[in-house]
């Protein structure tokens, strides 16, 4: 087999269980390897037969820096890569198609904190597994940006400056109220909307700064930050990045 990425995408988490059935029921050789972020001597976990152990070692490499580690399986034709929604715990080489590390972080019931923003409106959210328990949503107007030139278009900027910053000063004032009472048994915080306004809003948000060592780096994909989107972002937030590798 060479070893070629054939394909990467997202898939939700019904999408990754089915996944893991096809593996457990294609019968055959193969090996798992379950790699928490950061994981440093990976040769630990490398399956000591070739050429089991050389794809295996050329597929880990690709995937050092995932914030959330990696499950790799390995079979007699293609190698699986699946990059979770939430970061494995433990590291692990199996000698068969081991999926239940996998399928307990996927059922895991995980305290979610979700912080939605776009300029003009925000969706602030708290997720117990798939449920919705916690949120608050809310619209400000900000202007587009101003095309004329001269001090019309200064005075402008000043006003659209002010409330950008009046917008990132709320949610993030809202951001507290929802996510505070569940701080104690808070997991993670995931954001989502544009990556250039959500990095300039948490710079301003001193709330979420503090919770920076829970929060994820991915963002999340989102319209619209409103109810509907917030009822329906648990399909988002529990997605994992498949890679297959012929």
């Amino acid at each position: 087999m060479v070893v070629e990425s054939k394909n990467s995408h997202w898939v939700g988490r019904r999408g990754i269980l089915g996944i893991l059935d096809e593996l457990e029921v294609s019968g055959g050789d193969g090996h798992s390897i379950y790699l928490t972020p950061g994981a440093s001597d990976i040769s630990r976990f490398l399956p000591e037969e070739e050429p089991w152990k050389s794809q295996a070692e050329i597929v880990m490499e690709q995937f050092r820096e995932s914030e959330t580690g990696v499950a790799l399986f390995l079979t007699q034709d293609k190698i699986v890569a699946i990059m979770p929604p939430f970061p494995l715990s433990v590291d692990t080489l199996a000698d068969d198609l081991t999926t239940t590390p996998l399928r307990q972080l996927l059922d895991a019931d995980l305290l979610i904190g979700v912080v939605m923003l776009r300029l003009g409106r925000y969706g602030i959210g708290v997720l117990r597994g798939d449920s919705l328990i916690a949120s608050k949503t809310a619209t400000r107007h900000v202007k587009n940006r101003h095309r004329a030139g001269g001090q019309s278009q200064r005075r402008f900027e000043r006003s659209r400056e002010r409330l950008v910053r009046e917008i990132y000063d709320k949610a993030c004032e809202v951001a507290q109220d929802v996510i505070s009472p569940h701080l104690k048994e808070l997991d993670y915080v995931m954001l989502g909307g544009e990556r250039h306004t959500v990095n300039s809003f948490v710079k301003r948000c001193r709330f979420l700064q503090d919770l920076s060592y829970k929060t994820l780096n991915r963002r999340v994909a989102v319209d619209q930050p409103n109810h509907k989107a917030l009822e329906s972002i648990h399909r988002e937030v529990w997605k994992s990045r498949v890679v297959t590798f012929e």
